[in-house]
């Protein structure tokens, strides 16, 4: 009678069975679990801990419990912490091997909780985003009204009203200098009377007949041009003169009116303006702002690996062609009716637990291989009725359908966020937002390396409390008290530029608001910095003016010196019309 069963066989199936069986159950969710920390690991550049794997047979699917991601700045911080993730595999997919998951669960996503251990890991540090300035320590513009005398001690080499008086006084000096040089040249009243004592000895010789009158007259002809040339020479340096005094004393009237612009300069660098005050909405929220737009864009990048495969030959370049060798293997990738990435998870609902409360959300097409797909990954997430929040939704996408240009897309709105105790400013500006009802609109937009966000809040029921180290003094106070008195506000930031360096415009109506409170503070105080400001520089100015004045008062004895050498000269010349006859008659002279 033949045997229908061998049982040497079924012992090995059994033992083998047996084997297999012990090692599913005992090794095969140690592994799962030690090659996904491991991978996270590396990915992140940070500890990501698993409490438990479990890898089910039927149906076949995974179970991933309390997965912590640290987060690489704050090690002793979990920058996510999942409690439990659960998910199916697609049986037939998998003998191509192929990963996929048709729906997957995430329950219990929560940020930022802490650590027991630290879960630093030694790596190189990754680069950081960072505004193209400063995000905090910008403060508020100075609003203490500054010493004159410390004014003028910093500024003094700098003083225009100094230059242009030094440089006058020097032009006056060298032009008074030059002309004296050229009035000495010039004949005297010495050399004029010598004319006339001439003219007077032709009159007396002019009595001795016709011959002596016909030589008087060539002679007196003769002594009337050589006057003359004198004459004229005096008159185009009196000329002269009287046009270099005139643009001397326009010089004077300079140096009168430089200490003016001089105080204007002075009040635009050192005293409060509208232009510092309206520049008071950078100060306190631009730091905060860039701090969300740094988390939110460090995060993109440490999920950059997940997103996206790197791409294995450059745009535009030809696939190169390997020929197997004879005898060898070739993995060979036919074109597929439905193509499918590797790794695929086409719906992950997740729930995200904040401190507000849960928010729950779909995100779609998870995969590195989007190209292949065909379709990007899509996410959105919604919530109302929260504990300080009245509703959110979250949505956006990110594409890598064409790896050459990548885009990603988010969309973020709160409704009455409840804001409790915000720190505006920085250090140099204690203000600090204690309480507000917030609603916030953010669009992002990042193509490649760049950036492109808007952001647009309106706070209502707020309550802005200023710290007494804000400023001293009136203006100080008329700040806090004016920030004391706004219930309602808005503010926009546009943010532009690349993720590792962007620039933030931001802009808020909280500008007029303090401009309007603090300007009949800030006028005072400035009208009282402006008096001394002049005073100071009118002190230091006057001895330069007075000397220029004086220096220009030694023209007019030149000048009149030459006017009295002229009017004897023309004395003169009347002199020698006279004739060589005498009062009574005789022959005249022909001019």
């Amino acid at each position: 009678m033949a045997k229908w069963i061998r049982w040497q066989g079924v012992v090995a199936f059994v033992v083998v069975a047996g084997v297999l069986a012990i090692v599913w159950l005992l090794l095969v969710d140690t592994w799962v679990e030690r090659a996904i920390e491991r991978a996270g690991t590396a990915a992140v550049g940070a500890k990501v801990e698993l409490d438990a794997a479990d890898l089910s047979l039927l149906p076949l699917g995974l179970t991933l419990t309390r997965l912590q991601v640290t987060n690489p700045d704050e090690p002793m911080t979990n920058a996510v912490e999942i409690a439990r993730i659960t998910g199916a595999f697609d049986p037939l997919e998998l003998l191509r091997r192929k990963v996929i998951v048709d729906a997957m669960t995430v329950d219990g996503v929560r940020f930022n909780t802490p650590r027991r251990t630290s879960g630093a890991i030694e790596a190189a540090p990754k680069g950081k985003a960072a505004p193209s300035e400063e995000a905090g320590g910008l403060g508020l513009p100075s609003v203490q009204i500054n010493d004159p005398k410390e004014i003028l001690a910093k500024e003094l080499d700098n003083l225009q009203s100094l230059k242009l008086a030094e440089t006058v006084r020097a032009e006056a000096q060298a032009e008074k200098d030059k002309w004296q040089q050229q009035i000495a040249s010039l004949p005297d009243k010495a050399k004029l009377n010598e004319y006339k004592q001439r003219i007077e000895q032709l009159k007396s010789a002019g009595k001795g007949g016709l011959g002596g009158v016909l030589g008087g007259v060539q002679e007196v002809t003769k002594i009337q041009q050589e006057l003359r040339q004198d004459l004229d020479r005096i008159t185009q340096v009196k000329t002269g003169l009287e046009q270099t005094l005139t643009s001397l004393k326009k010089r004077a009237d300079d140096v009168a009116r430089m200490p003016q612009e001089d105080v204007k300069r002075l009040m635009e660098k050192y005293s409060v303006s509208g232009q510092g005050l309206a520049n008071i909405t950078r100060a306190l929220f631009r730091g905060p702002l860039a701090d969300y737009v740094q988390t939110a864009v460090q995060w993109h990048q440490r999920l950059e690996p997940f997103l996206s495969r790197p791409t294995e030959q450059k745009a535009g370049a030809e696939a190169e062609v390997v020929k197997p060798l004879r005898g060898k293997g070739v993995d060979v990738r036919f074109a597929e009716r439905a193509p499918l990435p590797e790794w695929l998870i086409r719906t992950s609902r997740v729930s995200l637990e904040i401190p507000a409360g849960t928010i729950a959300g779909e995100v779609r097409n998870i995969t590195a291989e989007q190209h292949v797909l065909g379709v990007p990954l899509t996410f959105a997430f919604a919530g109302d009725k929260l504990k300080g929040l009245g509703a959110i939704t979250l949505d956006g996408a990110i594409n890598r359908v064409d790896r050459a240009k990548p885009q990603d897309t988010g969309n973020l709105k709160l409704a009455a966020y409840q804001l409790d105790q915000l720190k505006l400013g920085g250090e140099q500006a204690p203000i600090s937002l204690a309480k507000g009802l917030a609603d916030l609109d953010v669009r992002a937009l990042m193509r490649g390396p760049s950036l492109d966000a808007a952001i647009a809040s309106t706070v209502r029921g707020a309550r802005i409390e200023a710290g007494k180290a804000l400023a001293p003094g009136p203006v100080g106070e008329a700040i806090a008290g004016a920030l004391a008195e706004v219930k309602t506000f808005r503010v926009k930031a546009d943010v532009t530029g690349t993720q590792e360096q962007f620039d933030m415009k931001v802009e808020s109506d909280l500008d007029e608001v303090l401009k309007e409170a603090v300007g009949k503070q800030a006028r005072a105080q400035v009208a009282k910095l402006e008096g001394q400001l002049r005073a100071a520089i009118d002190e230091k100015v006057a001895p330069q003016v007075a000397e220029i004045k004086g220096k220009l008062g030694g023209f007019d004895p030149l000048i009149q010196d030459l006017a009295g050498r002229l009017n004897l000269g023309q004395d003169i010349l009347k002199l020698g019309a006279g004739g060589l006859g005498g009062k009574s008659g005789g022959l005249k002279l022909p001019f």
